[in-house]
């Protein structure tokens, strides 16, 4: 791109921690975030920041008044428009430079691989039903992509209780239990490497008028994210 030496001046601090070359590779690499919830919108924002070439985003959600506690991209301004909408604008604000691919839509078990068969050189998946979770790891993990799987940040509130690890030494996430039983079925019980908080989880105090709502704190998704984003980061750069 013709703006390269605006591209490094804008990732300048970036470039002095790791390097020119380095920070090149992250230019020429392609990141796919699947969901852009509390977790997915911190993770996106790092990669965003991190100066990542390309970007694919996949969502199917419109930003609610209720996200705004937790989610980066939930602000009075952006309500009601879709995610995806809203962080491919806020991406354009960081690195007008950037490559952003937006998909509005959901992601089930029939659409993954039609979904992801794209060149990716890292996958975040931060989505949050468990079908489509355990149908995109079982993909990724067949294909060989490289990926980060994001569990559970509902009901947890120790920040320095954050893991990463293989998915078969998590404890404690209940989102991580229901996803190993259903990749068990799948003939996968390790190779999966996940994100997620090591503490057991509190019991909802408040009332919620929508059934099944778990409560969530503003730090916990944007530590989950970031912890994600960090891990996709060194692994572009050879660090992990």
């Amino acid at each position: 791109m013709d703006s390269n030496n605006e591209y490094f001046e804008r990732f300048s601090r970036t470039s002095i921690l790791i390097g020119h070359d380095k920070l090149r590779k992250l230019l020429r690499s392609t990141v796919c975030i699947a969901g852009l919830g509390g977790v997915g919108g911190y993770a996106f924002e790092a990669i965003v920041r991190a100066g990542i070439g390309t970007i694919y985003i996949i969502d199917f959600d419109i930003v609610d008044i209720s996200n705004c506690n937790r989610q980066i991209l939930a602000t009075d301004s952006t309500l009601g428009i879709p995610k995806v909408d809203v962080a491919f604008q806020r991406a354009k604000d960081i690195n007008p430079d950037i490559i952003i691919h937006k998909y509005n839509m959901h992601i089930t078990p029939d659409n993954v691989a039609n979904l992801f068969q794209s060149h990716f050189d890292f996958v975040i998946d931060a989505i949050d039903d468990v079908a489509a979770k355990a149908a995109l790891i079982e993909y990724l993990h067949a294909h060989s992509i490289p990926f980060i799987s994001c569990m559970g940040a509902a009901k947890a509130l120790d920040p320095l209780s954050l893991r990463i690890s293989d998915i078969s030494k998590s404890q404690y996430c209940p989102l991580a239990r229901v996803v190993r039983k259903r990749l068990k079925e799948r003939n996968i019980t390790k190779g999966v490497t996940c994100v997620y908080f090591h503490e057991e989880r509190v019991k909802n105090r408040g009332y919620s008028d929508k059934e099944n709502v778990p409560g969530s704190l503003s730090y916990m998704p944007g530590i989950m994210g970031l912890a994600a984003a960090g891990f996709a980061i060194r692994h572009l750069t050879g660090k992990e």
